[in-house]
């Protein structure tokens, strides 16, 4: 599927993840508020469900950032990744959220790390 061997199937993975996890996100939102520790008010739920979709479409865009080796997808959802991280962080720091979420934040940031790291490898070879 890709030229990038491990990395790139990795990448794809991550993307894959972020797609159901997203989409998990937009479908049950009060759950997953409830299982982070979160208050689970109308207005809540929306936006967490909307955070929901945003992650499926990069997830999407990783996914054709290693199909396609294109640099400018991989970088922006790498970007998204280090975005996530802070934005957990916050809700973590501020206790919108319990530290249960900080798996998440962690997982975001080796993602993106990984996501940036095959960048780099696509920037240099293709461009």
């Amino acid at each position: 599927m890709n030229r990038d061997g491990l990395l790139g199937g990795v990448v794809v993975f991550i993307g894959v993840v972020t797609i159901l996890s997203g989409a998990v996100q937009m479908v049950w939102p009060g759950v997953l508020l409830g299982v982070l520790g979160s208050e689970t008010t109308a207005a809540s739920k929306h936006f967490f469900g909307i955070i929901g979709m945003f992650m499926m479409l990069f997830g999407g865009l990783a996914i054709q950032g290693v199909r396609e080796r294109s640099a400018p997808a991989l970088l922006w959802a790498g970007l998204q990744k280090f975005g996530a991280v802070g934005a957990v962080g916050l809700g973590v720091a501020n206790e919108v959220f319990s530290s249960l979420a900080l798996p998440v934040a962690g997982f975001d940031f080796v993602s993106g790390v990984l996501v940036v790291l095959l960048w780099r490898r696509v920037s240099a070879t293709t461009g």
